[in-house]
Protein backbone atom coordinates (compact mmCIF):
# COMPACT_ATOMS: atom_id res chain seq x y z
CA UNK A 1 0.00 0.00 0.00
CA UNK A 2 1.76 3.75 -1.04
CA UNK A 3 1.74 6.46 1.17
CA UNK A 4 -0.92 7.87 -0.63
CA UNK A 5 -3.10 5.20 -0.28
CA UNK A 6 -2.59 5.20 3.69
CA UNK A 7 -2.94 9.06 3.73
CA UNK A 8 -6.23 8.75 2.25
CA UNK A 9 -7.61 5.82 4.54
CA UNK A 10 -6.79 8.40 7.30
CA UNK A 11 -9.00 11.24 5.56
CA UNK A 12 -11.93 8.95 5.08
CA UNK A 13 -11.47 7.64 8.49
CA UNK A 14 -12.58 10.16 10.26
CA UNK A 15 -15.53 10.86 8.33
CA UNK A 16 -16.46 7.05 8.97
CA UNK A 17 -15.75 7.32 12.97
CA UNK A 18 -17.87 10.36 12.84
CA UNK A 19 -20.93 8.79 11.32
CA UNK A 20 -20.83 5.92 13.45
CA UNK A 21 -20.85 7.91 16.29
CA UNK A 22 -17.55 6.63 17.94
CA UNK A 23 -16.14 9.44 19.17
CA UNK A 24 -13.32 7.53 21.11
CA UNK A 25 -12.21 6.12 17.81
CA UNK A 26 -12.47 10.07 16.30
CA UNK A 27 -10.40 10.78 19.26
CA UNK A 28 -7.71 8.00 19.01
CA UNK A 29 -7.10 8.91 15.62
CA UNK A 30 -6.44 13.03 16.63
CA UNK A 31 -4.30 12.00 19.65
CA UNK A 32 -1.36 13.60 18.44
CA UNK A 33 -3.01 16.34 16.62
CA UNK A 34 -4.54 19.90 16.74
CA UNK A 35 -8.12 19.83 15.50
CA UNK A 36 -8.64 23.09 14.18
CA UNK A 37 -12.76 25.16 13.76
CA UNK A 38 -13.12 27.78 11.49
CA UNK A 39 -14.31 30.75 11.69
CA UNK A 40 -13.93 30.37 15.71
CA UNK A 41 -10.22 29.36 15.23
CA UNK A 42 -11.05 27.09 18.40
CA UNK A 43 -8.47 24.74 18.61
CA UNK A 44 -8.78 21.13 20.05
CA UNK A 45 -5.51 19.48 21.09
CA UNK A 46 -4.90 15.40 21.86
CA UNK A 47 -7.07 13.01 22.70
CA UNK A 48 -8.77 13.86 25.33
CA UNK A 49 -10.50 17.58 24.18
CA UNK A 50 -10.95 16.14 20.72
CA UNK A 51 -13.78 13.17 22.68
CA UNK A 52 -15.19 15.37 25.08
CA UNK A 53 -15.56 18.24 22.84
CA UNK A 54 -18.16 15.14 20.24
CA UNK A 55 -19.71 13.69 23.11
CA UNK A 56 -20.60 17.98 24.50
CA UNK A 57 -21.88 18.74 21.17
CA UNK A 58 -22.95 16.07 18.48
CA UNK A 59 -26.78 14.56 18.95
CA UNK A 60 -26.31 10.78 19.06
CA UNK A 61 -30.11 9.37 18.41
CA UNK A 62 -30.72 6.05 20.63
CA UNK A 63 -32.47 4.11 17.36
CA UNK A 64 -29.01 3.66 15.66
CA UNK A 65 -26.55 4.86 18.34
CA UNK A 66 -24.86 7.65 15.43
CA UNK A 67 -25.94 11.03 14.45
CA UNK A 68 -27.32 9.83 11.69
CA UNK A 69 -25.27 11.44 9.27
CA UNK A 70 -23.28 11.16 5.87
CA UNK A 71 -20.13 12.35 5.49
CA UNK A 72 -18.99 12.54 1.86
CA UNK A 73 -14.91 13.72 1.25
CA UNK A 74 -14.36 14.51 -2.24
CA UNK A 75 -11.74 16.09 -4.41
CA UNK A 76 -9.24 14.56 -2.14
CA UNK A 77 -5.55 16.35 -3.36
CA UNK A 78 -2.91 14.87 -1.15
CA UNK A 79 1.14 16.53 -1.25
CA UNK A 80 3.68 14.21 -0.12
CA UNK A 81 7.19 15.66 1.17
CA UNK A 82 9.45 12.97 2.94
CA UNK A 83 7.99 11.80 6.40
CA UNK A 84 5.73 14.58 5.53
CA UNK A 85 2.47 15.47 3.90
CA UNK A 86 -0.35 17.64 3.42
CA UNK A 87 -4.02 17.41 1.78
CA UNK A 88 -6.89 19.28 1.16
CA UNK A 89 -10.42 18.18 0.79
CA UNK A 90 -14.31 18.86 0.83
CA UNK A 91 -16.82 17.43 2.47
CA UNK A 92 -20.83 17.66 2.41
CA UNK A 93 -22.39 16.57 5.32
CA UNK A 94 -26.09 15.31 5.25
CA UNK A 95 -29.02 14.14 7.80
CA UNK A 96 -31.93 12.65 7.79
CA UNK A 97 -34.02 11.39 10.46
CA UNK A 98 -37.92 10.08 10.95
CA UNK A 99 -38.88 14.13 11.87
CA UNK A 100 -36.15 15.82 9.66
CA UNK A 101 -35.86 14.82 6.05
CA UNK A 102 -33.22 14.10 4.21
CA UNK A 103 -30.68 17.25 3.54
CA UNK A 104 -27.62 18.66 3.24
CA UNK A 105 -26.55 20.63 6.92
CA UNK A 106 -22.91 21.87 6.44
CA UNK A 107 -20.43 21.68 3.43
CA UNK A 108 -17.05 23.03 3.22
CA UNK A 109 -13.23 21.97 3.34
CA UNK A 110 -10.52 19.70 4.97
CA UNK A 111 -7.25 21.13 5.56
CA UNK A 112 -5.22 18.58 6.94
CA UNK A 113 -1.08 17.83 7.62
CA UNK A 114 0.86 14.85 8.50
CA UNK A 115 4.02 12.99 9.48
CA UNK A 116 5.23 9.68 9.27
CA UNK A 117 6.75 8.09 12.46
CA UNK A 118 7.43 4.53 12.95
CA UNK A 119 6.46 3.80 9.63
CA UNK A 120 2.95 4.96 10.23
CA UNK A 121 1.16 8.04 8.57
CA UNK A 122 -1.02 10.24 11.63
CA UNK A 123 -2.75 13.38 11.46
CA UNK A 124 -0.94 16.08 12.60
CA UNK A 125 -3.31 19.02 12.27
CA UNK A 126 -6.85 19.39 10.74
CA UNK A 127 -8.46 22.67 10.27
CA UNK A 128 -12.43 22.14 9.66
CA UNK A 129 -13.32 24.86 7.37
CA UNK A 130 -17.68 24.98 7.07
CA UNK A 131 -18.41 27.02 3.67
CA UNK A 132 -21.81 26.66 4.01
CA UNK A 133 -24.48 25.66 6.57
CA UNK A 134 -27.91 23.87 6.43
CA UNK A 135 -29.90 23.39 9.30
CA UNK A 136 -27.87 22.26 12.35
CA UNK A 137 -30.44 21.85 15.07
CA UNK A 138 -31.04 17.97 14.44
CA UNK A 139 -27.09 17.71 15.18
CA UNK A 140 -25.28 19.80 17.10
CA UNK A 141 -25.97 20.39 21.04
CA UNK A 142 -24.92 23.73 20.57
CA UNK A 143 -26.61 24.86 18.18
CA UNK A 144 -27.72 28.60 18.86
CA UNK A 145 -24.17 29.09 18.80
CA UNK A 146 -23.21 27.46 15.89
CA UNK A 147 -25.69 29.57 14.07
CA UNK A 148 -23.93 32.61 14.17
CA UNK A 149 -21.23 31.04 11.99
CA UNK A 150 -23.87 31.97 9.09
Amino acid sequence: VSDYQLIQQLVYSYAGRIDAGDFEAVAALMAEAKLIFLPSAEVLEGSLQVFAAHVLRVKIYPHSGTPCTTHYVNNLMIKLDGDQASAQSLFTVTQGLENFPLQTIMSGRYYDRFVKEREEWRFSERTIAPDYFGDLAFHLNDFEKNTKLQ
